[in-house]
């Protein structure tokens, strides 16, 4: 990432947090950074193409994070305990993200905004279900949407006061070893009384699959890149991507463009189940 995108992205940030997005303009993000109001379009088309950059780039961080943990412990219980630990530690460590995100309803911004958001919260629900089913098995299946429920609530009630007390500091490990441990007391109560589920366990399904294409553009189009490195390509094939890309990212996205890059790309039989999904997503025949 370059400096001045750096800098635009972290003054956004602080901007965000305290007067919310609708009242911050790009006007002030390039004042805060010392920078000239044209150099803002160098890298965003839109205060809410920043907005999007901001918080992927943010989540993706946070679940690299996360993932790097898994192999380390091979106890289901550790593992979730030091992942609870490595995420309190970074979100309370950015905690603009979480202020802009209870600022205001970021989802009134557009639809990409809405389907990231909803897709961060799917990846929460799922993060939590896996390390609940690993740690408990099948017998937590019948209670596995309450549970989540409560100890999402738990973890993001913590964060919220902690975020907003800005006197109160706390040791993330203790606070993830308590998290654990209210868990297990949570479960083998729900385990003990065996009595009906407040939401049935089937409502997951609809959480984790919500009703939306099954990828975002941006996600598709990370396949695409990845799968790129181990295919030749030539000039048209870079340049062919980074228009889709500015595409996807900008506020009216113009379909004939998009068709254009996405025949370019059908060429590579390696890539076409991906430009498949991605001309679903924008209705493309």
């Amino acid at each position: 990432m370059k400096e001045k995108e750096r800098l635009i992205i972290e003054a956004a940030m602080k901007l965000f947090a305290r007067k919310g997005v609708s009242s911050t303009s790009i006007q002030d993000i390039t004042n805060a950074c010392g920078i000239p109001k044209g150099s803002f379009y160098f890298y965003f088309k839109s205060k809410d193409e920043l907005l999007i950059k901001l918080l992927e780039q943010f989540f993706n961080h946070l679940k690299e994070k996360t993932k790097q943990i898994e192999t380390v412990y091979d106890d289901p219980k550790k593992r979730f305990m030091k992942q609870l630990s490595v995420q309190l530690k970074e979100i309370l460590e950015h905690k603009e993200i979480f202020i802009t995100q209870m600022h205001e309803n970021l989802k009134e911004h557009n639809q990409k905004i809405e389907a990231l958001l909803q897709d961060i919260k799917s990846d929460f629900f799922h993060f939590f279900t896996t390390n609940l089913k690993e740690i408990y098995g099948r017998a937590i299946d019948k209670y596995i949407v309450d549970a989540n429920i409560i100890i999402q609530g738990i973890f993001f009630s913590f964060i919220q006061f902690l975020v907003f007390e800005n006197g109160v500091r706390v040791d993330e490990e203790k606070l993830a070893k308590y998290i654990l441990q209210t868990t297990d007391d949570l479960v083998k109560g729900m385990l003990a009384k065996q009595e009906d589920p407040i939401i049935p366990a089937d409502i997951l399904n609809q959480i984790l699959d919500h009703p939306q294409p099954p990828d975002h553009p941006l996600d598709i189009l990370k396949k695409i890149k990845d799968i790129s490195r181990s295919i030749l390509h030539d000039e048209q094939f870079t340049i062919s991507i980074e228009v889709l890309e500015a595409e996807i990212m900008a506020e009216q996205p113009r379909i004939p463009v998009i068709k254009g890059m996405l025949a370019n790309l059908y060429e590579y039989p390696e890539l076409r189940y991906f430009v498949n999904q991605m001309a679903d997503y924008f209705q493309i025949k």
